[in-house]
């Protein structure tokens, strides 16, 4: 259970934890957010995460009222605090309290912890389905709060038995809505798009893997493409790298995970494993309460 959250740089009880009804991120859905995993008590890959977090803030001309050095001292007291070794940590700044109802001011910092998310293994042995939506989310560099479009289309995604659904802009498929994808092309090239996006941090692992073995590609992906792809897969903080075996109705390959999928799965979690294994052997940051 998730005792407390940390407000503003102050721990505090999760069941009163409150902002004031006139923030930004409540009259306008104005803010950014973070989410990334915490094993074994450890932050995963939370440098990147944090400095994605800061470049999100950036972009929606928002600043952090702590260095990244306190706030990754406060993540790690927050893990503490709650006693959980296996969670996720959530990331939130806001637009701040707003007395015209539309100017961003004083942002408020949340640092949130959640349960681990979890999928079933099936996932992994028998792959999901993704679907196609055609959209372009604003500000795609930003990893920002708004999700009307992805909230208002899940209910269609979990009536017809998919797990994501993938934007497009009419020319170029270009990321989930909780995830970037993959695609092995028939001669045997990863691709993965590379603009107008957000860079995910397992993308950006998976891609560092992936070089080791493969011949990589970041640039534009068609829908034709996509639909003729050896392989597809997502990655995602909470999907690692998850094979796709159909979209909107139409089958990927054999309709089988794939081998290439299979492999860099396991070379993530290899990778995770290490880190937490590193991490180990040094001290965690003190955290300063600001």
């Amino acid at each position: 259970m998730i005792a407390y959250y940390n407000v503003n740089g102050t721990l505090t009880p999760a069941a009163e934890a409150a902002l004031k009804v006139t923030d930004l991120a409540i009259l306008r859905g104005y803010g950014v957010f973070d989410f990334f995993l915490v094993r074994s008590g450890v932050p995963m890959y939370v440098e990147d995460y944090v400095a994605r977090f800061q470049r999100s803030a950036r972009l929606l001309y928002l600043e952090l009222p702590m260095p990244t050095d306190q706030l990754i001292g406060q993540i790690h007291s927050l893990i503490e605090a709650n006693g959980l070794p296996d969670a996720s940590i959530r990331l939130v700044l806001t637009g701040g309290y707003a007395e015209d109802g539309y100017t961003p001011v004083q942002p408020n910092l949340l640092i949130l912890a959640h349960p681990m998310p979890t999928y079933a293994t099936s996932v992994m042995t028998e792959g999901v389905k993704v679907l196609l939506y055609a959209f372009q989310r604003e500000v795609p560099e930003a990893k920002t709060i708004n999700y009307l479009t992805g909230i208002r289309e899940a209910a269609r995604m979990r009536a017809e038995g998919a797990v994501e659904i993938l934007y497009h802009d009419g020319r170029y498929v270009r990321e989930g809505v909780r995830s970037n994808f993959f695609i092995l092309t028939q001669d045997g090239i990863l691709v993965t798009p590379q603009e107008k996006i957000l860079h995910g941090i397992t993308r950006k692992n998976t891609i560092e893997l992936a070089r080791q073995h493969f011949q990589v590609e970041e640039r534009d992906v068609t829908p034709a493409e996509l639909f003729a792809a050896q392989e597809v897969f997502l990655t995602s903080t909470t999907k690692g790298a998850m094979p796709v075996v159909q979209v909107d109705g139409q089958t990927i390959g054999n309709g089988q995970p794939g081998p290439i999928t299979l492999q860099l799965a396991e070379l993530l979690r290899q990778r995770d494993a290490a880190y937490v294994q590193a991490a180990h052997k040094v001290l965690p940051i003190e955290s300063t309460a600001i």
